[in-house]
C-alpha cells in the first residue's frame, strides 16, 4: 500500500485483504501491531485520496461480526474497510428460491447479505470444525461501526448514519454462541465512522462463475465454480471507477465525499435497502425511510446515473 501511494502511478487501489477491528485491538495489547497502526494507515490513505487515488476495500464477508473467525464475539468491522479515507464496499444477495428441510424459501428482491434465513438448513448439519461452522452461520456482508475512526464529515448528519436498527439473533455467554429462538428487533445510536459506504451483490448462492485451472498445471483441464464474497465486489467497483474516469479529464478522486452528496439529490443513483425485515447483515439491518444502513451502506449503485454525476 506505501509503495503504491508513494509511486502514483494508478488512479485506483482495490484491497481485498484485511482483519476485524476487533483482532486488531487484540494484536495491539499483544504488542503483535503498532499501537498506532488504525493512525498510520489512515494517513497512507489520506495521502492516496489528497493524490486523487480512489481506494476500495471490502468489508468482510461474517456480517457485522468481523471478529468471528477469530473468537470475538463482539460487534465488529473489519480494517482497512474501516478507514474515512476509503470507500468499504458491502455484500448484497439477489432474489432465488432455495430449497430448506423439504420447504421452499423465495427471496424476492435484492437484499443485505446474510444467511440467516437458510439457518433451518443448518439445523442437523455436521461440522467440519469451528472454522466450517463460521462459514455456514456467519456469512454475510461486513458493516457497522467503527471503534477507532470518528464519523468523517461526509457521514455528518447524513440520512441514518448513527443510528442504527438491527436484529438480534444471537446470544453470546462465555465466548460460546447459541442461536436464539426468537429474534429480538433493536434500534439506537451508536458513534464511529459507519461502514459500509456502497454494496452490490457478493452472496456466493448468487455470485459470479470463475473458470479456474490448476495451478501446477495450466494445460489440464479446469472447472467451473460459483464463487462471491466483499472481495469479489471490491475490484467490481475499482473496475467500474476506471471505465467512468476514461470519460473525465481526470482521476475520479477520492469517491465517498462526491457520492454521499449525490445519494442526498433526488437523482441519486443509489436504490438503498431500507427494509427493516429479511434484510439484515446478521445484526444490522435496513432503516425504513433513511437513506443509509449499516448492512448495505448507501445501497446498489445505478452506474449509468453515476458516471453522468461524476462527469457533470
Amino acid at each position: 500500500m506505501a509503495a503504491a501511494t508513494g509511486q502514483n502511478t494508478v488512479d485506483v487501489l482495490s484491497l481485498s485483504w484485511g482483519q476485524s477491528e476487533a483482532q486488531l485491538a487484540y494484536e495491539i495489547k499483544q504488542g503483535v501491531t503498532p499501537a498506532k497502526y488504525n493512525q498510520i494507515m489512515n494517513l497512507l490513505f489520506e495521502q492516496a485520496a489528497a493524490q486523487g487515488i480512489s481506494v476500495f476495500a471490502a468489508s468482510g464477508d461474517n456480517g457485522a461480526y468481523d471478529g468471528i473467525s477469530g473468537g470475538s464475539t463482539a460487534l465488529s468491522v473489519d480494517t482497512p474497510a474501516n478507514s474515512p479515507f476509503v470507500t468499504a464496499v458491502g455484500g448484497t444477495t439477489l432474489p432465488r428460491t432455495y430449497n430448506v428441510n423439504k420447504q421452499t424459501v423465495q427471496i424476492n428482491k435484492e437484499r443485505a447479505w446474510a444467511s440467516e434465513f437458510l439457518y433451518p438448513q443448518y439445523k442437523n448439519q455436521q461440522f467440519n470444525g469451528f472454522e466450517d461452522w463460521v462459514q455456514t452461520f456467519f456469512a454475510g456482508g461486513g458493516g457497522g461501526f467503527s471503534r477507532y475512526n470518528a464519523v468523517p464529515k461526509y457521514q455528518s448528519g447524513f440520512s441514518g448514519v448513527g443510528t442504527y436498527d438491527a436484529t438480534r439473533l444471537w446470544s453470546f455467554k462465555n465466548g460460546k454462541a447459541k442461536l436464539l429462538d426468537k429474534p429480538v428487533a433493536v434500534s439506537g445510536k451508536a458513534k464511529g465512522r459507519n461502514v459500509p459506504d456502497l454494496s452490490a451483490n457478493a452472496d456466493p448462492n448468487t455470485g459470479y462463475a470463475i473458470f479456474i485451472t490448476p495451478k501446477k498445471d495450466s494445460s489440464a483441464t479446469g472447472e467451473w465454480e460459483v464463487s462471491g464474497g466483499t472481495s469479489v465486489v471490491a475490484p467490481q467497483m475499482a473496475a467500474a471507477s476506471i471505465l467512468m474516469s476514461n470519460n473525465t479529464s481526470g482521476r475520479l478522486g477520492f469517491w465517498n465525499p462526491q457520492i454521499y452528496r449525490f445519494a442526498a439529490q433526488t437523482n441519486s443513483p443509489f436504490t438503498v435497502l431500507d427494509s427493516r425485515t429479511n434484510n439484515t447483515n446478521l445484526y444490522y439491518t435496513g432503516q425504513p425511510g433513511k437513506l443509509y444502513n449499516q448492512a448495505t451502506g448507501l445501497g446498489t449503485v445505478d452506474f449509468n446515473k453515476l458516471d453522468k454525476l461524476f462527469n457533470s
